[in-house]
């Protein structure tokens, strides 16, 4: 159990003392704590146990069994000092119902004194079966009889450590940081509803607990959650407020190549589109920067909206650069927007890695000298050397994928550019609303006409040769279709059917079909020259990598086979699903997986089976994986959140903005406060605080 704490001599004891103030905290312990980001003593206040045990009760002996965790406590009968390669000791010990034994090592010192005949002892640990009966191997225990003994009055918690550091230390450091909890500035009194308790004893019932451990909805748990969500969102506000409030470019025009276009164009926009369009060019009309977020499921049409905007911008004399997260995907965008815009008498260009010297050279000049209205690309966008003459628009497709930093350095090529994300992994408004707090939010909530369902079969790989008549009997109907392999060649750790090797088979198997093989490999030229003959119709099979995840679209194409479905996430087979189903024809998606399913693949495919909503299945992703890592931890700090949960936590995401406006107008020099103790002033954005 140990003594009491005390501080080290010198300067009282503080919330915002260095954590190498607390006693027992050295040099390298200090550093340990550091890198774990707990550089002042209220840090640790925020560092919550992980977990909790039940010591307070006192099991009779007679009632202990093989691995039960219990507390105990009796008389030493014998204690037995044990010499050999490794130095132990054997202590009997009785309490009147029954006796056990005790198995220690690493008795020191002053330590091994106390170990008497007729003392008392309390000690904790797990119960195992011994030469000798029930025994506990090295517990941790006290002296029951000594004045300064108080037996445990609450839960014992165990909190998320490192190497070197032992639950000990913690409860220590805790021990010493806890009676200042009270000093802590507590920013939200008077705009918190009960039940939720104030800073000092939600933090104080959490590092100790009363009755039962605190369940993840309790007040104390909620109290501190909803703080910690509340400086992320003002953080990501933060930022966003800090371009919002320097001056864009007025996009403004009469309309006229937006009518124009339409005009061309086979098809009506639809109601969603309708509505999200005027909502971007409403932006895109102001003088401060749009910063807007638009989701969309598979399918929905987000990049016919991404053509009006960016003839918006080129009405109004700017250029607009447009960054996918794929090579083939950008290659894609340009060729749609080349088609759409050629009769408009508007160019499209695209930079990527591997264009040629020359090629380069005269994209980079014709951007520089505004010759050039619209580009394509992916990270080469925002490299070194890619100036432009008058940049007013960047749209950035698939979002998730590119990092703020990323985000921030395509912006930085013209004077305050209006910048539109998008993404087809849809995420719950209120989440939206506190992971994007600086970006608006649109949403396209229709799929066009025509969109037909689809048939979605979950298939085990003992039933590939059936498959494949299938295929015969689709491609002799003059159908086409996707084969999406996981892995480029082979490989013996995983296991996994390659594309290379399923392009093999599916050749002899398919002598009358054209199969085509695209994955990243390929240089842009003959990756180009596949996806072409696809998207004609002169190849009837195209293997692939999951690079052609997105923005590859052929309506005629109305098989999707997956292999290896099991390995893949809910949102990369929802896009991968979302290939097909693009015409009138009816469409499958067949799942391949080779048994056995562990539980998680085995829920992905269920979901897949049953939902082609795109919330729903996003929703379900983020269950399966946890926030973080379907978020990612790039464009979000939201990732690393120590208390709360975005899911479990959902409930309180709704009223986060409505809380944030009030207290900016009660107290806005809170929030830098707010900031500093959940983040240290940063969040991935630059410094916000």
């Amino acid at each position: 159990m140990g003594g009491r704490n005390a501080v080290k001599a010198g300067a009282p004891l503080t919330p915002d003392s260095p954590v190498s103030a607390l006693r027992g905290v050295g040099p390298a312990l200090a550093e340990r704590l550091e890198r774990m980001g707990l550089h002042r003593v209220q840090d640790l206040l925020f560092h919550l146990p992980s977990r909790y045990q039940d010591r307070r009760h006192i099991h009779p002996m007679a009632g202990l069994r093989p691995g039960m965790e219990a507390a105990v406590e009796g008389e030493i009968l014998d204690v037995e000092h044990l010499r050999g390669r490794r130095e132990q000791w054997l202590v009997r010990l009785a309490d009147g119902s029954g006796q056990m034994q005790l198995r220690l090592f690493h008795l020191h010192g002053a330590m091994r004194g106390q170990w008497q005949r007729g003392r008392r002892l309390w000690c904790f640990g797990e119960l195992r079966t011994g030469f000798h009966g029930l025994e506990m191997v090295h517990p941790e225990w006290a002296m029951a009889d000594t004045a300064d003994f108080q037996a445990p009055q609450h839960l014992t918690p165990f909190y998320p450590s490192t190497e070197g550091i032992t639950q000990l230390h913690w409860r220590r450091w805790i021990a010493q940081a806890l009676p200042l909890a009270d000093q802590l500035p507590d920013y939200l009194r008077g705009l918190l509803p009960p039940p939720l308790p104030s800073m000092g004893d939600g933090l104080r019932f959490l590092h100790q607990g009363e009755g039962d451990a605190p369940a993840p909805a309790h007040p104390a748990r909620q109290r501190l959650a909803l703080e910690e969500l509340l400086a992320h969102h003002l953080a990501v506000r933060s930022a966003g407020a800090a371009e919002g409030g320097a001056a864009a470019p007025s996009l403004q025009g009469p309309g006229a190549l937006w009518r124009q276009f339409l005009q061309q164009l086979p098809f009506a926009p639809t109601r969603a589109q309708e509505r999200v369009i005027s909502e971007i060019r409403g932006d895109l009309g102001r003088s401060r920067p749009m910063r807007r977020l638009l989701q969309g499921d598979v399918g929905s049409g987000k990049t016919l909206v991404a053509a009006a905007a960016t003839l918006t911008a080129l009405e109004a004399g700017y250029q607009a650069a447009f960054m996918a997260p794929t090579e083939i995907l950008a290659e894609q965008l340009r060729d749609r927007f080349a088609q759409w815009f050629a009769p408009l008498g508007i160019g499209v260009g695209h930079l990527a890695g591997r264009n040629r010297s020359g090629e380069r050279r005269g994209i980079l000049r014709d951007l520089e000298e505004g010759r050039l209205a619209v580009v394509t690309g992916t990270q080469a966008l925002f490299q070194e050397g890619v100036a432009f003459a008058r940049l007013g628009l960047v749209i950035i497709d698939e979002q998730h994928r590119f990092g703020v930093e990323q985000r921030r350095q395509l912006q930085e090529k013209g004077s305050m550019p209006h910048l539109l994300v998008m993404t087809a992994t849809p995420i719950p408004r209120t989440l939206a609303m506190t992971i994007h707090a600086d970006l608006d939010l649109s949403v396209i909530d229709e799929l066009p006409p025509g969109r037909t369902p689809v048939e979605t079969v979950v298939m085990p790989d003992s039933r590939r040769a059936e498959l494949v008549e299938r295929m015969r009997d689709l491609v002799g109907a003059g159908r086409q279709i996707y084969w999406v392999c996981p892995l480029i060649e082979e490989s013996e750790i995983l296991q996994l059917r390659a594309a290379e090797e399923s392009f093999a088979e599916l050749s002899a198997a398919l002598p009358n079909a054209r199969v085509g093989l695209v994955h990243g490999r390929l240089k842009g030229a003959e990756k180009a020259a596949v996806m072409a003959a696809f998207q004609s119709g002169a190849m009837q099979v195209l293997v692939a990598t999951t690079v052609i995840e997105v923005g590859v679209d052929v309506p005629n194409a109305s098989l999707m086979v997956i292999e290896h479905a099991e390995r893949l996430g809910l949102a990369q087979l929802h896009q991968l699903r979302g290939r097909v189903g693009r015409g009138a024809a009816k469409s499958t998606c067949i799942l391949l997986y080779h048994p056995p399913l562990a539980g998680k693949a085995r829920e992905r495919l269920r979901v897949m089976r049953s939902s082609q909503d795109g919330f729903v299945i996003a929703r379900k992703d983020m269950e399966l994986r946890g926030p973080g890592e379907f978020l990612g931890t790039r464009q979000t700090g939201l990732a690393q959140l120590r208390v709360a949960d975005l899911l479990r936590d959902e409930a309180l995401l709704a009223g986060i903005p409505d809380l944030a406006e009030r207290l900016l107008a009660q107290d806005p020099a809170a929030v830098e406060g707010l900031l500093h103790r959940w983040l240290g002033g940063r969040l991935g954005y630059g410094q916000v605080a």
